[in-house]
């Protein structure tokens, strides 16, 4: 069956549903898939466990370090040997965090995250095509390729992206002693400090989940509604105290797929727009969702038939 006679076949079978209107919004919002961001933040702070870890292994040896050289005889102004030893011992951090990697299996808990966040696309969009069209969808058609390349790039986006949060989460570390060595800090000072980047590269870790697992929905979102004939949505916000000001305003309105918004933020001189326009899940760490609006002379979805035909 060609894919313009199966369009039709869609078009008389949720004719009804639209009431002689020509577009009509989704009956349900979709869900942000927090248990796939919980799932990420709980693989990004084991990873970082990890790295806390053999940190703690070489820390003693890099105070020794600190030590030596603060009361030694070389210049106080100079740390050129500190440095060169603090950079042996991190890279021995790395490079036994790399070993680790291998048993942590970060690749696959990886994978795990996106099929989770993708089953949660898929469960939100076929309750919105059933509540609002009447029709059951078919579940192999969004195996296709066009939604497991997107799924392939965001895994290998994101792997690198937490093997790469020790990288600069080490170095500030470095730069850290570095400064500290040039003021003159005790090794308590040291250790306090070190422990505060920590906490700050944990943190950035979760926030690092929020806005990955918010970027894979919207792009998922994006690509079923499309391929669904939508040309436009609503959007909706989480609706709790930590949607910022531009996005509440947005909150309701419809927007084209062809044109997004432009994000602004509040000053005090009065309103700054960044140039950035984005749809829902796009702008960082957005938890916004786009709710589809079905639009009679375009829908067109894999819809279940008795005879077994796919568009």
């Amino acid at each position: 069956m060609n894919n313009i006679h199966h369009q039709e076949m869609v078009k008389e079978a949720v004719r009804p549903k639209f009431y002689g209107h020509k577009a009509i919004k989704s009956k349900t919002v979709p869900l942000y898939p927090k248990s796939a961001e919980r799932e990420f933040q709980r693989i990004a702070g084991a990873y970082m466990k990890l790295l806390n870890e053999e940190l703690k292994k070489k820390l003693p040896a890099m105070m020794a370090e600190y030590k030596r050289e603060r009361h030694g005889d070389s210049r106080f102004d100079d740390s050129r040997d500190l440095d060169s030893k603090l950079r042996r011992l991190l890279q021995e951090v790395a490079d036994a965090l790399e070993q680790r990697i291998a048993t942590f299996g970060l690749d696959e808990k990886v994978k795990k995250i996106a099929e989770l966040a993708k089953g949660n696309s898929l469960r939100e969009w076929k309750k919105a095509v059933k509540d609002t069209l009447g029709i059951d969808l078919l579940d192999d058609y969004y195996k296709g390729e066009i939604y497991d390349e997107a799924i392939r790039r965001w895994i290998s986006e994101n792997i690198l992206k937490i093997k790469s949060l020790p990288t600069e989460t080490l170095g500030n570390m470095r730069q850290i002693i570095l400064d500290s060595y040039l003021k003159g800090k005790s090794i308590r000072d040291i250790q306090k400090d070190i422990q505060e980047e920590y906490n700050v590269s944990k943190r950035y870790a979760q926030l690092l989940a929020r806005d990955q697992i918010a970027t894979l929905n919207a792009q998922i979102s994006k690509l079923q509604q499309q391929d669904a004939g939508c040309r436009k949505y609503k959007w909706s916000t989480s609706h709790d105290s930590r949607v910022r000001d531009c996005h509440r305003s947005l909150n309701g309105k419809t927007f084209s797929w062809d044109d997004p918004p432009e994000m602004w933020y509040e000053t005090k001189s009065g309103r700054v727009y960044t140039g950035r326009h984005c749809h829902p899940g796009e702008d960082y760490c957005c938890r916004c969702v786009a709710i589809p609006v079905f639009d009679l002379d375009t829908v067109n979805v894999p819809m279940k038939q008795t005879t077994g035909s796919e568009r």
